[in-house]
């Protein structure tokens, strides 16, 4: 049962960073003139990539 409860924890704490990640590359490309392209892809990328494994470690429920 514990183990449940520690997978649920970091795939919050995955899904948090994506968040994250996400948030500071909308927020500064409205900040920044020059907006780099290839870093804004690789933020996207890396945060899709985040929520996924936050979807694969965070247990389903037993009655769904």
């Amino acid at each position: 049962m514990m183990n449940r409860e520690r997978r649920r924890a970091l795939g919050g704490v995955f899904f948090d960073v994506a968040k994250y990640l996400l948030t500071t590359t909308a927020v500064g490309s409205f900040v920044i003139k020059n907006v780099n392209i290839m870093a804004s892809v690789v933020a996207c990328v890396a945060s899709f990539g985040l929520i996924a494994i936050a979807y694969y470690i965070t247990p389903q429920d037993k009655g769904a």
